[in-house]
């Protein structure tokens, strides 16, 4: 007769299990897609062929990011029709960065046009990388407006340390199927970039 229910210490967790079925409470995130960028690279584009109407919150984990150019803009634009246009106007921005190692803490808010850009100069210094998390939200909901958030850590171009947050709101009800980020100036030098889609 098959367990129902695992016992405490009744698995070996250094062994190698095959599971069948359906395992639930883990949660509905869906690797979609990962992209490695080692030469350089003017952007990163995930298509309709990811973004699509199975998932309304989308989630780009990405690590090892460097720019060709130091004191650049991290930056990303939508599309509704797979890139052959993009969708303009003013996102209000708002951050709250912690500076590591020092007692300093920051927010204040802007608006931004046409990309949803941060206001952080990343480096390009021997030894220096960014590793961090976008979400995409509202993607495949026409009766509320997308959402975009940014969470990463980085060593920036004046050499010191800083954890941020910050995200882009837009009154825009449109359905984004395509999402391509580039820096402000200068391409991608290096990088590993992961598309998750969160199931309905």
């Amino acid at each position: 007769m098959p367990l129902s229910k695992i016992q405490a210490e009744s698995m070996n967790l250094a062994d190698t299990y095959a599971f069948t079925g359906t395992v639930s409470g883990a949660g509905n995130l869906v690797k979609l897609n990962t992209t490695d960028i080692t030469t350089s690279t003017a952007s990163l584009v995930f298509n309709s062929s990811l973004i699509t109407s199975t998932y309304d919150k989308f989630v780009m984990e990405y690590t090892m990011l460097k720019p060709i150019t130091d004191g650049t803009y991290f930056r990303v634009r939508v599309s509704a029709d797979n890139g052959s246009s993009f969708i303009t106007g003013t996102y209000n921005y708002g951050y709250s960065t912690t500076r590591l190692g020092a007692a300093s803490h920051t927010g204040s808010g802007s608006g931004k046009t046409d990309y949803a850009r941060s206001d952080y100069q990343w480096g390009n210094e021997t030894n220096t990388a960014g590793h961090g998390q976008w979400i995409l939200e509202g993607f495949n909901d026409s009766s509320a407006y997308y959402t975009i958030s940014h969470i990463f850590v980085i060593r920036n171009f004046n050499n010191a340390w800083y954890y941020v947050r910050e995200a882009w709101g837009i009154d825009n009800t449109a359905n984004p199927n395509y999402a391509e980020w580039t820096f402000s100036s200068g391409n991608i030098a290096d990088g590993t970039f992961t598309l998750y889609g969160i199931a309905k």
